[in-house]
């Protein structure tokens, strides 16, 4: 099983179904954000976030006060994706060590600003969407992304990625 297949299938999907919102959207982002980052989920860079999604902490802070204080409900579930203590005392740390929370905080992310979403196939406008969310500025690494993100839409979905007709 190659590791997009397993992220896609372990934590991807299971926190969207999780969060009640399973959508073609977050698996095309949130899979191409890690392909762009090699899957690392230790990676760090405050220029492209963190973890293995490339959350940024103004963006996880953006998702808590300006989303998730208003959803209580979708706020404890994904607050239930957190490590009891670790997220308590340094909750931006829980982006690189707990791949299922940042996928929760992305997949929040995605649905907060769901009213500007594109097609799902429109590779431009979803990487513009995601460059947008974790102020992504360097056009290369916008341009590999959508790179990334063109191989999934002319799939259809990301299953087919994995598993070629």
């Amino acid at each position: 099983m190659s590791q997009a297949h397993a992220l896609l299938n372990h934590i991807i999907r299971p926190v969207s179904l999780a969060l009640g919102e399973p959508h073609l959207i977050h698996e095309e982002i949130l899979l191409s954000a890690a392909t762009l980052r090699g899957f690392d989920p230790f990676a760090e860079d405050r220029d492209e976030g963190l973890g293995v999604f490339g959350i940024s902490p103004t963006l996880h802070r953006q998702v808590w006060d300006e989303y998730l204080a208003f959803e209580p409900d979708k706020a404890s579930q994904v607050r239930g994706f957190a490590s009891q203590r670790q997220f308590l005392v340094n909750p931006d740390a829980e982006l690189i060590t707990n791949t299922q929370y940042a996928a929760a905080v992305g997949i929040s992310a995605l649905q907060w600003v769901r009213p500007s979403w594109p097609m799902p196939d429109d590779a431009p406008a979803l990487s513009q969407l995601w460059a947008d969310l974790t102020h992504i500025q360097e056009r290369r690494c916008i341009a590999r992304f959508q790179k990334t993100l063109e191989k999934l839409c002319l799939q259809g979905t990301p299953d087919n990625l994995f598993h070629p007709a």
